[in-house]
């Protein structure tokens, strides 16, 4: 296998200097060419923190699909998709905190579409856990041919993503649904009186220091963002275009960072501080990523197994080397965000996946375990 270019942000201190064994890093990048040498992924980037002190910010790979020559770096702006569901989590904990809303009130007394026999018993806590009912996103039931986001393009995105039965009683199982943080998104707009994504950048994403995260990313930093297929270079276009009506991307809709990314990370192990400013309360923070609701998961390859999860996060009681009370969240494309409190470290990634490969296990959950085994 050919060695790859690998390019190197500077870093704050050595891996020895922050705990962690230097020679693991040859064998996280060994691991990411041979991801890319077998074409899953189209490049990697990755960054690693210890008690808010970076010592791996690295980047291999292949910038943009319609450019063989361009080269992804340790600052390229990729889309975070999912993982935006952390900044919409965070500004309804801000709402709660504020006493704008409660985290079991239901979602009926906000929204009139869920004012009826079907809807009525979905809270805002369900949502926020996966457990209301709702729509799952298409394909994860293994459903051979599944529904698509139409919902989204809708005047009335609200009625058309509703129009379906329930699929469960609220509170008794786990289906990721997007369309759920959509409609808290939607929540956060009416009851904070402000536009969902300008609440956010104002509340959380200004006060954090992050230079290089944004719903609608200036036109000057767009030969900075990475686009693994037509089909990503196609939706950053058309979402340039979205109408006033068009639900808030609370489901996935910012761009960012490896270390404006490591900032929420760390604010988020330092519940709710960062570097001299509060975001969120203590109190809020340990709500969020302690264990709220488990339920039956059985969705994608779960088979019914039990899912650990907070207030819009993944939480690990026991999970191969992760300290119990981590908690994460990864997004479609391919990228995630890893927190451990207890070794107080920080893991980013992205994996731009190659255009065919819908999911790859090798860049999530082996990736994680080879950081993992680095830390001293």
């Amino acid at each position: 296998m050919e060695k790859m270019e690998v390019f190197k942000a500077p870093v704050s201190c050595t891996p020895e200097e922050a705990g962690y064994a230097g020679e693991n890093l040859d064998k996280i990048e060994t691991h990411l060419e041979r991801l890319i040498a077998d074409k899953k992924i189209t490049a990697a980037s990755y960054l690693l923190s210890r008690n808010d002190r970076i010592f791996a910010c690295r980047s291999m790979g292949r910038l943009r699909f319609d450019k063989a020559e361009s080269r992804y770096k340790p600052d390229t702006i990729r889309s975070i998709a999912s993982v935006t569901k952390i900044f919409t989590s965070a500004a309804i904990v801000r709402l709660i905190e504020d006493g704008l809303i409660y985290l079991h009130q239901p979602v009926r007394e906000i929204i009139d579409e869920f004012d009826n026999p079907m809807f009525g018993g979905i809270s805002i806590f369900h949502l926020l856990t996966h457990s209301g009912g709702i729509r799952p996103d298409p394909g994860c039931m293994f459903e051979p041919y599944p529904r698509k986001h139409e919902w989204f393009e809708s005047e009335n995105w609200i009625m058309e993503a509703l129009r379906d039965n329930i699929h469960y009683k609220p509170g008794t199982e786990w289906r990721y649904a997007s369309v759920g943080f959509c409609i808290l998104a939607e929540i956060v707009s009416r009851m904070a009186d402000t536009p969902f994504e300008q609440y956010v950048m104002e509340q959380i994403v200004r006060p954090l220091g992050m230079e290089d995260t944004y719903f609608d990313v200036p036109a000057e930093k767009e030969e900075r963002i990475c686009f693994a297929n037509k089909g990503e270079f196609d939706w950053f276009q058309f979402s340039k275009k979205r109408p006033a009506w068009s639900a808030p991307g609370g489901g996935g809709g910012l761009y960012s960072t490896l270390k404006d990314m490591q900032k929420i990370g760390q604010m988020l192990i330092n519940k709710g501080t960062y570097r001299g400013k509060r975001i969120l309360s203590r109190k809020a923070v340990e709500s969020m990523v302690r264990e709220q609701f488990r339920g039956k998961n059985f969705t994608w390859v779960s088979a019914g197994t039990d899912m650990e999860y907070g207030l819009g996060f993944n939480v690990y009681s026991n999970n191969t080397f992760l300290s119990p009370g981590s908690f994460s969240h990864e997004g479609a494309g391919l990228c995630g965000l890893y927190m451990d409190p207890v070794e107080n470290v920080v893991f980013v990634y992205f994996c731009p996946l190659a255009e065919d490969v819908g999911w790859e296990i090798k860049a999530v959950i082996n990736f994680r375990n080879i950081v993992w085994a680095g830390i001293l």
